[in-house]
């Protein structure tokens, strides 16, 4: 499996960029309120939905979305299941009034209708998977195909197919409830036409951790305006997607996640399971310590071990000669089981030093280390990896510190989002035989946000390099190649600091041109990142230099911010009480 590494152009970095100028200048900003009608609908997570990823999904959820193929449009889903278009004429500078193009049927969410649905119902979604054609969820297992025509004209959408994916015979895998559309692709081959659609699920588990689904469906144009889901395909990961695109070709999947992604269900080519991935249901197959569990941790001088006491188990502590060379040897025995033999330890310790302490609750052995200042990296061959410990020597913690980037300048708190490091990696996943054909290291950082920076192409992927944050464009290739080429598309400059520092932000976005970037917190404030000031300034060497400017917008109380959508020269917010429209202006 290849490994791609991210090496940034160069050319598109600025060495000499020296950060950010604040402006005054008056942002202008637009306002349209909402009426009792028009305000946006959203679903607010159930008793039944309270784990991290759901909370996650139903916070950062983007109720505004971009139309990538019309500029300056947008769209959102009102109180009352309206399509609203959002658009803004940039001949006269103001917002046109919100056309409804689609009245969606909502779910009600009262007891009367079906409980597992109320208990599992997502926020409404919608994709744009070509310039006439539109991909529309109510979050309830119901999704609709509609024939948009020209979107710029503001018709009135056609409904050409539905389908209640948990009652369709392909669709293994699939909870029951509702999941949030993620992206589409209409692909043109031979003549024939196929919708393919990435939608995610939460699965709650009360006595584990909850994991997430992707499932991916083909959908096949049987006759004009008509559709036949023919495939269905899912996949699941215990962690959360950070991006998630199909490829140019549909032909594969590409997850960000801090945990992998595997197929479990493909209705079009079986999924085979690894023998190795299944575990022994049987104890007497585990070790003896994966029955009577314990934990272990380590200074440079002692081992410490620790067992909780489980009812009406025994405990004993022997040290007793080891037959091979008659030296005293440590053992530990549980309801007459062998659970540690101190001749199999990593190192030798000093049986005289040896000390145990047991009370009702736990059993503590305390070993010291014939040879000190060295760590073990293992307690015996094959056992329970070490615990961490808050009273580990600073020393040692130092050793596994990243290295610093650049060393003229000094690691600050907001590099690091905290105590447990995570890594991500971003993978290509073949649709013909579920393998990962390509992976991308991401490091300790998840991409920051993604951005389509041109209609028909795979939503890019930012990622943070230095302190800057770099664009990465996923491109074309022939058809039927398993290959996978990222392109450095763009810089941010600077914009991997000031994004660290930002505690309370929400959503992330940049124009398509790249010209700004935009920090959007969950409520008032906005702050805009442009790349250049429009001046040549010199430092105090004299040494000319690359400033941005940096704006700040404080909105009036108009509840929570729900969406952004980033035009070339405007920004649209989408908030509970009122549309706002931010003119922007770059050079």
């Amino acid at each position: 499996m290849p490994h791609i590494e991210l090496v940034p152009d160069r050319k598109l970095l600025k060495p000499n960029f020296d950060g950010y100028i604040l402006s005054l200048d008056p942002v202008p900003v637009l306002s349209t309120d909402f009426s009792n009608t028009n305000g946006p609908h959203r679903v607010k997570p159930t008793d039944q939905q309270y784990s991290y990823y759901h909370s996650r999904l139903f916070s950062m959820q983007n109720h505004l979305v971009r139309d990538p193929w019309t500029n300056g449009q947008c769209y959102y889903i009102d109180v009352t299941g309206m399509v609203q278009r959002v658009s803004y004429d940039s001949m006269l500078g103001r917002m046109r009034p919100l056309v409804p193009v689609f009245k969606l049927t909502l779910v009600a969410s009262d007891v009367g209708q079906d409980q597992v649905i109320a208990n599992h119902r997502y926020n409404c979604s919608l994709v744009f998977p070509s310039e006439q054609l539109c991909l529309l969820s109510d979050g309830c297992g119901t999704v609709r195909v509609l024939g948009t025509g020209d979107r710029t004209t503001g018709r009135e959408w056609k409904l050409q197919s539905t389908f209640k994916l948990l009652e369709h015979n392909l669709t293994g895998g699939v909870l029951p409830g509702g999941s949030v559309l993620l992206d589409g692709r209409l692909i043109v081959r031979n003549d024939q036409r196929s919708l393919h659609v990435v939608m995610l699920q939460i699965d709650y588990q009360p006595a584990a951790k909850s994991k997430s689904l992707l499932h991916w469906f083909t959908l096949e144009q049987s006759v004009p305006s008509a559709w036949t889901l023919s495939v269905s395909r899912t996949l699941q990961s215990e962690g959360y997607p950070r991006y998630c695109v199909l490829d140019y070709h549909a032909t594969a999947i590409l997850v960000a996640c801090n945990e992998p992604f595997r197929f479990l269900h493909d209705s079009e080519h079986p999924v085979i399971m690894l023998k190795s991935q299944t575990m022994p249901s049987d104890t007497q197959d585990k070790p003896a310590w994966d029955q009577f569990p314990f934990r272990w941790t380590q200074t440079l001088e002692e081992v410490n071990v620790t067992f909780d006491k489980q009812p009406d188990v025994q405990y004993r502590v022997m040290t007793e000669p080891s037959p091979p060379n008659s030296e005293s040897c440590l053992k530990v025995f549980v309801n007459d089981v062998l659970v540690i033999d101190g001749s199999e330890f990593c190192s030798k310790i000093d049986y005289e030093r040896t000390v145990w302490a047991m009370d009702r609750r736990t059993l503590e052995i305390t070993l010291q280390k014939q040879i000190t200042g060295v760590e073990w990296p293992f307690l015996f061959p094959g056992g329970p990896e070490e615990a961490v410990s808050g009273g580990f020597d600073i020393h040692s913690q130092q050793s596994y510190m990243p290295p610093i980037t650049n060393l003229s300048a000094p690691l600050e708190s907001c590099d690091f989002e905290g105590e447990q490091e995570t890594y991500y990696t971003l993978e290509r996943l073949s649709c013909k035989d579920h393998a990962v054909t390509h992976a991308v290291s991401l490091g300790s950082r998840p991409p920051l946000f993604g951005v389509t920076l041109r209609a028909g192409l795979p939503a890019t992927f930012v990622v943070r390099h230095d302190v800057d944050a770099c664009l990465w464009q996923l491109l074309p290739v022939p058809v039927g190649t398993e290959d996978c080429r990222l392109q450095h598309a763009g810089t941010l400059h600077a914009f991997g600091y000031v994004q660290a520092s930002k505690r309370q932000q929400k959503y992330l976005g940049c124009s398509p041109d790249m010209g700004y970037a935009v920090i959007c917190e969950s409520h008032r404030g906005i702050y805009i990142y442009k790349s250049s000031y429009g001046a040549s300034l010199r430092n105090r060497n004299g040494m000319q230099v690359a400033i941005g400017q940096h704006q700040f917008v404080s909105l009036k109380d108009t509840g929570e911010v729900l969406g952004i959508s980033c035009e070339d020269k405007m920004l649209v917010l989408l908030t509970e009480k009122a549309i706002h429209v931010l003119q922007i202006t770059t050079e």
